[in-house]
């Protein structure tokens, strides 16, 4: 899977083979073929590590509580283009970027996550976004963070939204949707804008395309 790292930089991403194996830190590595390699696995032979980074923390799902938001239409060009290339569905991007800052990219919580994928610090400097107020960035940021979860947890959706919330720690002890209640909700509404914005989408291939607006309960709005 490519990723715009460098001109000949292609993003290789190791998923975790058994929550039970999680490892505490997150490495970056670079082979000698130019590929870079994100794992929670350790180290591996023929890869330098380029630096190192704590399990992740999660968001704020700021954009659930938020009933005014910015303009979908902006961001659907880099939206699409994204989610091309790290291979996922853009409806799924979409639907993050609802529940996260109602696409807002000015968006920052208390605990300090930011823009419209909510992206906490940390989690920010490993997908090398250096403002996480530029919505080009952040989009960048929190879709090859996606990524890394989908990867991770082999494609569970339930397990990557729920540690895109709440973090990876917190997934991997509950071994699924944690019992945290905002987590739990967070899961339930980004499931229900992501079918949203798929069915969208499928009735937009039909005639002239359009971004879906969502309210707070997931209902479509004209």
């Amino acid at each position: 899977m490519a990723a715009a790292l460098g001109v000949r930089t292609v993003l290789a991403v190791v998923a975790l083979l058994g929550v039970s194996r999680a490892h505490g830190e997150i490495l970056v590595m670079q082979g000698l073929n130019g590929h870079l390699l994100i794992t929670n696995l350790g180290e591996r032979s023929g890869y330098k590590i380029i630096s190192r980074h704590r399990e992740f923390y999660g968001s704020s799902a700021m954009g659930l509580r938020a009933s005014v938001g910015g303009d979908p239409l902006k961001y659907e060009e880099t939206v699409l283009l994204t989610a091309k290339e790290f291979s996922l569905e853009a409806s799924l991007v979409k639907a993050v970027i609802r529940a996260e800052s109602n696409f807002d990219p000015l968006a920052i919580s208390s605990k300090g996550a930011m823009g419209l994928m909510q992206l906490m610090p940390d989690t920010a400097r490993m997908h090398e976004v250096r403002n996480a107020f530029d919505p080009t960035e952040n989009i960048h940021g929190g879709v090859r963070h996606l990524r890394y979860l989908m990867d991770r947890y082999a494609g569970n959706l339930d397990l990557v939204l729920s540690a895109y919330n709440a973090g990876t720690k917190p997934v991997d002890e509950a071994r699924g949707i944690p019992r945290i209640p905002e987590t739990q909700e967070y899961v339930r509404r980004v499931r229900l804008f992501h079918a949203v914005y798929r069915n969208g989408e499928a009735r937009a291939a039909q005639r002239t395309p359009r971004v879906a607006r969502v309210d707070l309960a997931g209902k479509t709005l004209e």
